[in-house]
């Protein structure tokens, strides 16, 4: 499970194939198991993941879903929803 997918952290090499980097929270996980945990960059968590409560791969999925958005529409996902978790202005 990568933990902190986000657009920071994909880049096209010269031929156009698509890299996931930064695996430095990275955590390996079997079967279907799952963690407690909230790390990775807030706009791209699962609602799971910010409520800490267990999680598995499919936060890593819900991250590329909101990716998707942003290209599709041009804006951030859900910024007032994390405002009540976090501090944002």
């Amino acid at each position: 499970m990568h933990r902190d997918v986000k657009p920071e952290n994909l880049v096209f090499d010269e031929k156009g194939y698509l890299y996931l980097t930064d695996l430095g929270i990275a955590k390996f996980i079997s079967g279907d198991k799952s963690i407690i945990d909230s790390s990775g960059t807030p706009g791209y968590m699962a609602p799971e993941v910010i409520t800490n409560n267990s999680h598995d791969l499919s936060c890593d999925f819900y991250a590329i879903g909101i990716i998707v958005y942003e290209l599709m529409f041009c804006r951030v996902y859900y910024f007032k929803f994390l405002s009540c978790y976090f501090n944002f202005k």
